[in-house]
Order: C-alpha cells, then sequence, then structure tokens
C-alpha cells in the first residue's frame, strides 16, 4: 500500500510541475529568439503576457529601428545581399506577434500571428503627404489585422505549418483610379528556422491584381501556385514552383491591347556548391503560351528548356557572388570592373554549359494554322585557360583555342519556310541543310578552331 501511495504522489508531483517545466523551457526559447532580434537592429515597442496554469499567450509589438543593422542580419541567411532600398521600406515599421502555447511540453504545437501594425517611416510621410485619404486606408487595414501570416510551431522537431489570412480589398482614388488585390488559400509548411528554413512548401488557390483607370485598365491573375523548396546552404538549394495558370489582360477603352495567357507553367532552379566544382541547373515549361497584342499573335505549344552550367570553379564563384552582393548594397564603377574581371575569372577556369532541350512543339504566328516547331540542344566546354584577361588583345584569340561547341538544331519544314520568308539571310544556310523525315537538321560541332555543319567545313 505504502509503494502505491508513493508512486501516486510521484504521478501527482510529476502532472503538477510539468506545466511549470513547460512554460519554463518554452519561454527560455522565446527569450532567445527575441534577444537575437533586440541585438539586430529591432525593439520592443510594446509587450504583455496572460498566462494561466496550463496555457500561456503572449503579445508583442517590434520595432525596427535599425534597418540597416536587421537587414544585415537577415542578409545572412539570405545569400544574397538585399537591395538598399528595403532600408527603406523598414526602417520605423512596427510588426504585431500574437504567441500562444499549451504550458505542458510538446504537447501541442506554438501558435504565432504575425502581423505589420505600421509601415515605415518614410513610407508614412510619403503616403501622407500624397493622399492622406488612401493613408488612412492603410492604417485601419492594418489595424484590422488584415495582412496575416499564422504559424503552428513545433519545438519537438522545428517544423512549422501556417496560412496567410485571406485578401479582398479594393480601394479607389479621388481620380476615379481603383486598384483591387485578392489572395485566396495561401498554405505553407516547412522544417528549420521561421527566418531560414532547411524545407518549405507553399500553395496559394488565386493572386489577382487589378488596376482600373478612366482610359486603361490591366489585370494580373494566377490559379493554383505551388512552391516547394530546399536549403542545404545559402548556395545549395532546389526549388521547383507550378502555376496553372497566368494571365495578363491590357486594355483600354477602344478594346483589348494586349492578352497574354500561359498554362501548367513550370519553373525549377537549383545549385549545389558542396561537391568539387559548382553546378547551377534551370528548367522550365510549360503548355501553351498565348500572347495576343495589336502588333503580334502569337501561340506556343509544349515549350521546354532545360539548362546546365557545371564544371564551375567554386573559389571564383564565391568571388563573384560576394561581388555582386556588394553592388547590390553599394553600386559602383570600380565594382562594374571587378565584377567583369570576377566572371572572366570564372570562364578562364573552364566550365561546361550544357543546353539539354530548348523546343517547341507547335507554334502559330499572326493567326495562321498551327505548325511544328523546333528542337535545339547544344553543349558548351570552355577548358582551363591561363592568362586570360579583358585587358589582353589576344584573349579572344585564347578562349577559341579552348573552346568546343556540339550542337543539333532540328527545324519542322514548316518553320523553316516561314524563317526563309520573313529572314532572306536563312536561305544561305540551304547549302548545309539536310532533311531528315519532316526536320531540316543541322549538327554544328566546333573545335581546335574548325566549324562544321553537318560534316561540312565552313573557312
Amino acid at each position: 500500500m505504502k509503494k502505491i501511495i508513493i508512486a501516486f504522489c510521484v504521478v501527482i508531483a510529476i502532472v503538477v510541475i510539468l506545466p511549470l517545466v513547460g512554460n519554463s523551457a518554452t519561454q527560455k526559447v522565446l527569450e532567445t529568439r527575441v534577444s537575437l532580434l533586440t541585438s539586430n537592429g529591432v525593439e520592443i515597442k510594446n509587450s504583455s503576457t496572460d498566462a494561466t496554469y496550463f496555457q500561456t499567450k503572449k503579445h508583442y509589438e517590434f520595432l525596427v529601428s535599425d534597418a540597416p543593422k536587421f537587414i544585415e542580419y537577415l542578409n545572412q541567411y539570405a545569400g544574397v545581399q538585399l537591395p538598399p532600398y528595403i532600408d527603406t521600406m523598414l526602417d520605423g515599421g512596427v510588426v504585431g506577434i500574437d504567441i500562444e502555447y499549451f504550458n505542458i511540453p510538446f504537447v501541442s504545437d506554438i501558435l504565432v500571428d504575425i502581423y505589420p501594425l505600421s509601415l515605415s517611416t518614410q513610407m508614412v510621410k510619403d503616403i501622407q503627404k500624397d493622399d492622406t485619404s488612401f493613408y488612412n486606408y492603410i492604417k485601419s487595414l492594418l489595424e484590422k489585422k488584415s495582412i496575416l501570416y499564422h504559424v503552428n510551431y513545433s519545438l519537438r522537431d522545428s517544423s512549422f505549418s501556417g496560412f496567410i489570412k485571406d485578401i479582398d480589398e479594393s480601394y479607389t482614388f479621388d481620380n476615379k483610379t481603383k486598384i483591387v488585390f485578392e489572395l485566396n488559400k495561401a498554405t505553407y509548411s516547412g522544417n528549420g528556422l521561421l527566418v531560414a528554413p532547411e524545407s518549405l512548401k507553399s500553395k496559394i488557390s488565386k493572386i489577382n491584381f487589378e488596376v482600373s483607370a478612366s482610359d486603361e485598365n490591366i489585370k494580373f491573375n494566377l490559379k493554383n501556385i505551388a512552391f516547394d523548396s530546399n536549403f542545404k546552404t545559402s548556395t545549395t538549394y532546389s526549388s521547383d514552383t507550378i502555376v496553372e495558370k497566368f494571365s495578363v489582360l491590357m486594355s483600354e477603352a477602344g478594346g483589348v491591347k494586349a492578352k497574354l495567357d500561359v498554362d501548367d507553367a513550370k519553373f525549377d532552379i537549383s545549385s549545389n556548391t558542396q561537391e568539387e566544382k559548382a553546378k547551377f541547373h534551370t528548367k522550365s515549361s510549360f503548355k501553351k503560351f498565348d500572347l495576343k497584342s495589336q502588333e503580334l499573335n502569337l501561340i506556343l505549344s509544349n515549350f521546354n528548356y532545360d539548362i546546365i552550367l557545371d564544371g564551375v570553379d567554386k573559389a571564383s564563384y564565391e568571388e563573384f557572388r560576394k561581388l555582386i552582393a556588394l553592388q547590390q548594397k553599394n553600386y559602383s564603377s570600380s565594382l562594374d570592373e571587378e565584377l567583369q574581371d570576377a566572371l572572366v575569372k570564372i570562364v578562364s577556369k573552364g566550365l561546361t554549359l550544357n543546353i539539354a532541350d530548348l523546343s517547341v512543339k507547335k507554334l502559330s504566328l499572326d493567326k495562321k494554322p498551327s505548325i511544328d516547331g523546333f528542337s535545339i540542344a547544344t553543349k558548351l566546354v570552355v577548358k582551363e585557360i591561363l592568362g586570360l584577361s579583358l585587358r589582353s588583345e589576344d584573349s579572344f584569340g585564347k578562349l577559341i583555342e579552348k573552346l568546343s561547341i556540339d550542337s543539333t538544331v532540328k527545324l519542322s519544314k514548316e518553320f523553316y519556310s516561314q524563317l526563309n520568308n520573313r529572314f532572306p539571310v536563312t536561305g544561305m544556310a540551304n547549302s548545309f541543310a539536310k532533311k531528315d523525315g519532316d526536320d531540316i537538321v543541322f549538327m554544328l560541332k566546333f573545335k581546335d578552331e574548325n566549324l562544321k555543319v553537318n560534316d561540312k567545313s565552313i573557312q
């Protein structure tokens, strides 16, 4: 009986102490994160705590008091230098954060709401000066928490999920110009620090933006957007984007000025600097690209491009990347020259550019019947070049010596015929053209300063 009573007391003690321990552990994590912000250009303007035995709620209002310092903090995670004008957009701005968590550790996620409470000092001045009514509208918009990010964050495994509050806003200026913005069903999930996640997935059902004036209108519409990104470091990552539908409409009093519709667009980019040489890959495709304007009507079906830059010297690339960051932060003509030299240095170390696919399956121009398109595959190799410099007179010759190109260009007969009609200079290519079924093929090879097209040398 005595053992049972002792065991019962131990259980009761654990139940009693768990909320205290959990609250203390979570509080310590929050204090560390807040301290990190206040050490990097952010001040606590206001804070409050509402705690019960099992639950704690906290409210913070953070003021960006030193925007350059805060931007410098963000830059270490961004991998690129944020442009200077961002300082003006943030300096003096206030962000509200509401935090709620259960005091028993790891029972549930930490719930976080993040929302802007006021614009930066300079933006407030500019908007108040130009349009007081619009400023009052923006102020009311922020006070209602119309722009809000909700996050469920797990301290157990550093995973998170959440959503962006739906936005459906419109405003009409004194000159009758109307703006409309809609954001619908935006969700996201990921893993890692919120400021620098290791992985991030996001979906957005709809984004609409419209500006309507008395004589001209413009509309942007995106439907069913999905992002999927993974980050190992700031220079080793992969990111995939899918957009089901994208459209732009520009109209005026006389009718439609231009219209663009894109279906099933996909964009993939990746960077890898963890191997012996750096590698960069970009890939894109869309099922349909339909452009109509007063000057041009163009329809492309099944467009693809797949480009790989490989064998890049990592040290030279890192030098180039740092110079770009400096140039974005503080432009100077001397940095332009350094950037050019750094780019030449990358080339001089050798690299391979592989255009695995650049193709269009079908195309139609100026409302004519659809015809078969083209495909291009090219491999360009530059071997290491000693002493390559923009200031050297023989630089071009050195580059040509180390350059090799292997390319295959396939054009449908209909497309090749239209090229000849529009650009008669292509008629010079007829003596090199090779027929392959319904295609005209050009196989280009350049090596040892010798160019061949379909095995015919060009002097």
